[in-house]
């Protein structure tokens, strides 16, 4: 490891444990990154840190935290805190869907996509901010996804987190263009990933799905290059492009029927 790399700062990556979270871990490491890393399974996330630390010679802490609880943002902050070394960079990537009919979803698990997706990340962001500007780098990557291009029926809430973060980082990353940090907002289209296993839905992909290594890949050399938005994969592609020519009624009404639940005869 180079001087250079024992100089950076510390990778926070959140849902860490699997997908595309671990995937950020393993490629921020693998450039020099000390982690802290941040999930819900400590088995998982044991089992990521072992594999970082056999392949990468870099400090990993894990930390279990349910970030979809109130108080979360400010655990997370304390946490880095401990570690007395600089945030670099904050990867809030940790989030679930739900799938079927809006008024049948249990008020809890509304509450806490809500908590997870937004104000966890909110708070987050404008906790290691300041800091970030002060010493004018770091990056702060919010995984949001090609469903907040559009709203989608029978996945409502989740669509709407996502479209949130997508117009928050956004506007946030004009905010501190001149500032040399850089907030970006990355939105994979479908991935395989245990996502669609959690939300109870599995979408039809005739062109199929990218994987967690394609997702990040993208997400870093952007980040490499200062870009604020990166799409990936073919649904990102055809929604942006869609979205410019289809009225958005008719869009709205072509999704529902994609994604509606199917009756048993």
């Amino acid at each position: 490891m180079s001087s250079q790399d024992q100089h950076k700062g510390l990778a926070i990556v959140t849902g860490a444990s699997r997908g595309i979270g671990a995937e950020y871990a393993q490629r921020l490491a693998s450039r020099g990154y000390p982690l802290l890393l941040v999930g819900r399974d400590k088995t998982r996330l044991q089992q990521v840190s072992e594999h970082i630390s056999r392949d990468h010679h870099v400090k990993v802490i894990i930390e279990c935290l349910d970030l979809s609880i109130v108080g979360a943002a400010h655990q997370l902050f304390a946490l880095a805190q401990k570690s007395k070394t600089p945030v670099d960079i904050l990867i809030n990537n940790a989030g679930f869907g739900m799938y079927g009919t809006f008024s049948d979803m249990p008020m809890t698990r509304i509450r806490e996509m809500l908590q997870l997706h937004i104000t966890t990340v909110v708070e987050s962001t404008r906790l290691f901010l300041p800091t970030m500007i002060e010493r004018r780098s770091g990056a702060i990557i919010n995984v949001a996804s090609v469903a907040g291009f559009l709203p989608i029926p029978y996945m409502a809430e989740y669509a709407a987190t996502k479209a949130f973060l997508i117009s928050f980082s956004e506007a946030l990353a004009e905010e501190v263009r001149e500032s040399g940090v850089t907030i970006q907002t990355c939105c994979p289209g479908s991935t395989e990933t245990n996502f669609h296993n959690t939300a109870g839905y599995r979408p039809t992909n005739p062109l199929g799905s990218q994987t967690a290594q394609e997702v990040v890949q993208a997400s870093l050399t952007g980040l490499d290059k200062h870009r604020s938005r990166i799409t990936v994969g073919w649904q990102g592609w055809l929604s942006d492009r869609f979205l410019r020519f289809l009225p958005r009624t008719l869009l709205i009404q072509m999704v529902g029927k994609q994604v509606k639940p199917r009756t048993r005869d």
